[in-house]
């Protein structure tokens, strides 16, 4: 795990300028946003010391610009600034880490052998040469080095991490597995060998081996982007929009101008409203089917069953608009009965009177909310600005007026083939009136 303290002058003091260092650097800038803005003002004012430096210091000084222009991505203005400095065997590394970026492999192996030193950092070097190898496509070249280099350095996770990578690139997956296995065995946390196993179970399709991996990744700091990015498209995959666009936010926490994350926050935030606006369709379809049941379906008495049928009530619907006053106030229809369907409603979370309480509640709301915007409900369609599409599907379900369009229920009109879109904008223009869609259920 990389500490999220950024200290920029110990980084680049001529004691601590090594390689390992500068990593550590450019993976603290990437922490936080915070960082980045102080790595920022930082080169900014290096820019301006230059000009003022003596010899001596103006050279140390476009080190570590040069090297600050790589650190944030500028690569071809951070050859152009290290150019002056191919005398110094660091100027050259990350000469050759920018040529590498930018896919001069050819021009990234010859800096990178112009780096080596006889220290501990030559298996960092010698590392970097075979990536640079296996990039450009010389596998063969790069697998001969790292069998020479395991002679010496096979506890090295980033040594198992490029033999696992070539042998993937060769389709020699299980043995891949191994290596990338291996470089874990020596660090857990190493990011590459948990993104590529993540990445290998992913187009396999095993996404909770691949979800395991990727969660694991991410764990890691500074964040790492692809995982991220893989790990939300995962969890859209399996309707879990809240975990995908904390994925995303994330991302743009470290880099705010990261125009995938962007992209697909938006489109994550999108298909969790659309998650809610299924279901809440699909519980509404599911009271319809609950209220279209017939009285024929449940064992009633013979005189309960014909006091219904002449009050031509056929389906649990029509009782809900019934009181119990108005059931006992037909002929023959007693207390006993009452009872019975009493029960029948009950066992389907319904009462008798339902519909009509909802509706004397949905009038009051007009009553109240619309604080004498009664004049609203008599107004035309063609009043409203709705949109074209809109306005289409409203003419063609014969609603002419806004007390006809707040009479429906969200269900009734995606049933008539509106779009989200359009109940979305009539839900809108609705609020405006201060007036809202029917909440209940239709009469008959």
């Amino acid at each position: 795990m990389v500490s999220s303290e950024l200290d920029f002058k110990e980084a680049f003091s001529q004691e601590a300028l090594t390689i390992e260092n500068i990593i550590t650097l450019k993976n603290q800038v990437y922490t936080t946003k915070e960082n980045y803005e102080i790595f920022e003002k930082n080169v900014k004012e290096l820019r301006s010391s230059i000009s003022k430096a003596d010899n001596t210091e103006g050279k140390e000084n476009t080190l570590i610009l040069g090297i600050c222009l790589w650190i944030a991505g500028k690569q071809e203005e951070a050859i152009e600034t290290l150019a002056e400095l191919k005398s110094s065997k660091i100027a050259c590394y990350f000469l050759g880490k920018c040529h590498q970026e930018l896919k001069d492999y050819e021009k990234a192996i010859d800096y990178f052998e112009r780096s080596k030193r006889t220290d501990t950092e030559e298996f960092e070097i010698l590392i970097d040469i075979v990536e640079t190898q296996r990039l450009s496509g010389d596998l063969q070249n790069a697998l001969k080095s790292i069998q020479e280099l395991s002679n010496t350095y096979d506890n090295e996770a980033n040594l198992h991490y490029q033999w696992a990578h070539c042998l993937d690139d060769l389709g020699e997956y299980e043995d891949a597995v191994t290596h990338y296995n291996r470089a874990l065995e020596i660090n857990p946390a190493h990011p590459n060998s948990l993104f590529r196993l993540a990445y290998d179970y992913d187009l396999d399709g095993e996404d909770e081996k691949a979800l395991e991996y990727y969660e694991k990744c991410i764990n890691n700091s500074p964040v790492y982007t692809n995982a991220l990015i893989n790990l939300g498209l995962l969890y859209e995959d399996t309707d879990n929009y809240e975990k995908a666009i904390s994925c995303y936010e994330t991302v743009l926490q470290s880099n705010p101008n990261h125009e995938t994350a962007r992209l697909f926050l938006r489109d994550a935030r999108a298909g969790i409203s659309m998650l809610y606006d299924e279901d809440k369709v699909k519980k509404q379809g599911k009271e319809t089917e609950v209220l279209n049941i017939p009285i024929s379906d449940f064992e009633l008495s013979v005189r309960s069953k014909n006091c219904l049928e002449r009050m031509n009530i056929k389906t649990l619907d029509d009782l809900t608009q019934v009181t119990e006053i108005e059931l006992l106030s037909y002929k023959n229809f007693g207390e006993t009965s009452l009872t019975e369907i009493k029960n029948i409603l009950n066992q389907k979370g319904l009462r008798l009177g339902q519909a009509v309480d909802e509706m004397k509640q949905a009038e009051v709301f007009i009553d109240a909310d619309t604080g004498g915007y009664e004049g609203n409900l008599s107004k035309s369609i063609s009043e409203i600005e709705f949109s074209k599409h809109c306005r289409k599907a409203i003419e063609k379900t014969g609603i002419e007026t806004i007390g006809e369009l707040v009479s429906k229920t969200e269900t009734e009109l995606l049933q008539k083939s509106f779009q989200h879109a359009d109940i979305d904008e009539i839900k809108n223009q609705l609020d405006e009136l201060g007036l809202e869609l029917y909440s209940g259920n239709d009469k008959g």
